[in-house]
């Protein structure tokens, strides 16, 4: 299968062009078939249920790597949009908190494993995190609520494609059934600790430290009066949340995560 010109790439995936009216999604990764599986059944349910995600074309390996055959969606990512209007902050934080909140109206499929599963091995698998944190996070981890509504694992803006008013999410790789709150907690932690990607807009990463604080409120304020959730459940899964996000490679982060790790299980009542 030829390989079209390059549209995006990211730490895990590149996306290619597929002829017409599609994209050749592949991950970088040969043995990630597990990703192209899970971002599979996610779309499946979700388009049936009538939720706006990319059709699933059909699941190929290109070279040895997985990947997804996927209906090609018009218009730049949000994060994109904004970083051209920054005066549009409040339009960008109530379209991620609506199609957030609508995303979780939907169950996950079976096929997905649940978010505890995936946190708890991440925490597992997190070499910067000392034991004792680790023994921690796992306990904490243990008294939070599941559920089956269907999380997306990575939403963010630069994960929307689009308009405001009618955006179409991508990058199902990490979806999983689990509480609502787990997947807003990890939304509200990649405000707080991560970086605007490589290439993104200069004014997304000149005022990325004082935006990302004021969309994390809007954000959740908005998706608060949309889909009532507690707000200290939403901190609590912050708290396992940064301690699984331990395990990705990247090292920017990890101080701010392991502050964010000590500081939750020092106000947590013994």
């Amino acid at each position: 299968m030829a390989q079209g010109v390059r549209l995006a790439e990211g730490r895990e995936a590149e996306v290619f062009a597929h002829g017409d009216g599609a994209v050749l999604k592949l991950l970088r990764d040969a043995d990630r078939t597990d990703r192209v599986a899970r971002e599979a059944a996610a779309l499946r349910a979700l388009a049936a249920g009538g939720y706006p995600v990319p059709r699933v074309l059909d699941v190929v390996v290109v070279d040895g790597r997985p990947g997804l055959v996927l209906e090609r969606v018009a218009g730049d990512d949000l994060l994109t949009a904004l970083g051209r209007n920054p005066l549009a902050l409040r339009r960008a934080a109530r379209a991620l908190a609506d199609a957030h909140a609508a995303m979780h109206d939907h169950h996950g499929p079976p096929e997905l494993p649940t978010v505890h599963d995936v946190v708890s091995g991440r925490i597992a698998a997190a070499e910067p995190l000392p034991d004792d944190l680790r023994a921690a996070a796992l306990a904490l981890l243990a008294t939070l609520p599941g559920g089956d509504a269907l999380c997306h694992g990575d939403m963010h803006l630069g994960n929307m494609l689009g308009t405001w008013a009618a955006p179409v999410v991508i990058d199902w790789g990490d979806a999983a059934r689990g509480h609502p709150a787990a997947d807003v907690a990890r939304t509200a932690l990649l405000h707080r600790v991560g970086e605007p990607p490589p290439g993104a807009p200069f004014l997304v990463r000149r005022l990325a430290p004082v935006g990302r604080r004021a969309l994390a409120a809007l954000y959740l304020a908005r998706y608060r009066r949309v889909r009532p959730i507690e707000r200290d459940l939403v901190e609590r899964w912050v708290v396992v949340r940064a301690a699984a996000r331990l395990a990705e490679p990247i090292p920017a982060e990890h101080p701010r995560l392991l502050a964010i790790v000590r500081a939750g299980m020092a106000a947590a009542p013994p």
